[in-house]
């Protein structure tokens, strides 16, 4: 999966690329006007302007609520480039079909869906697509730029990370270097991690697959139910019927490793 920026999927941003669409809407539509058969947006006649504060209530409505199931998405599963634009594809369809049926609604000239869809589909994908690629585009080369700054101000292990439940709030932020293992119960997952020389933990409201995600290159899985930092091994018993792994800091039981993920672990530690 091609991983997208953090930077692209957060709640400023989105709702930022909401403004930039219906500013865009406005402009796109005064220039468009003259050419469409099927205008009808006008804030002087009471049923018409009733219709045009309709049509952007309900879809900057839309909008906001796709954004933040978008933000969802990527903090349960991670959101390819492939689902960016599908999702993205989505949004245009139903807005689409908003716009047609105030379209409908307004107009009340008996027009052909037929005769409509086409235009109005036309209407709305430039209209949401120019922004898109425009805004997508910024925040995909601002999102490499702030990574980039992150990784060259201090070495790998001293990089703070950022663990978000399953609502996308950041419940826990740490140095990668400060984190041992993680432990999936349930619906929570439990971060075990060094404070002032000693073994702490916080049960978080999420995901293994979240937690993944959101440590990257940084942590890996070694059984259906545990996540460690691999440069915290030290000890890993590779016995085909006693699978373990044994970390560098002292009071911590030996870590199960699952024969799935066997040769996983030690491609890791091999490097």
């Amino acid at each position: 999966m091609n991983k997208l920026p953090d930077f692209m999927f957060t709640r400023k941003f989105l709702f930022q690329t909401v403004v930039f669409i219906v500013l865009f809407s406005i402009l796109f539509l005064l220039l468009y006007s003259p050419f469409s058969s099927t205008y009808w947006f006008n804030l002087r006649k009471s049923y018409q302007f009733v219709g045009t504060i309709t049509m952007y209530a309900f879809t900057v409505l839309f909008l906001l609520s796709a954004k933040v199931l978008l933000m969802d998405l990527n903090h349960r599963y991670g959101v390819s480039i492939r689902g960016l634009i599908l999702f993205s594809l989505a949004e245009v369809l139903i807005v689409t079909l908003i716009y047609m049926a105030i379209t409908i609604l307004v107009r009340q000239d008996g027009i052909s869906f037929i005769i409509l869809f086409p235009k109005a589909l036309f209407c709305i994908f430039l209209i949401m697509v120019i922004p898109y690629i425009i805004a997508y585009l910024y925040g995909y080369a601002h999102g490499l730029k702030l990574q980039s700054e992150s990784s060259q101000t201090m070495p790998d292990g001293a990089l703070i990370v950022s663990i978000h439940d399953n609502k996308g709030n950041i419940k826990l932020s740490l140095r990668i270097m400060d984190i041992l293992y993680a432990v999936s119960e349930d619906n929570y997952v439990k971060i075990f991690y060094e404070q002032d020389g000693s073994v702490r933990n916080s049960m978080i409201r999420t995901t293994a697959k979240n937690i993944e995600d959101d440590l990257e290159g940084y942590i890996t899985r070694c059984h259906r139910s545990y996540l460690i930092n691999i440069a915290k091994v030290r000890f890993f018993n590779n016995d085909r019927d006693n699978l373990y792994v044994i970390l560098d800091q002292e009071g911590i039981n030996p870590i199960p490793v699952s024969r799935s993920y066997r040769e996983s672990i030690s491609k890791l530690l091999s490097r």
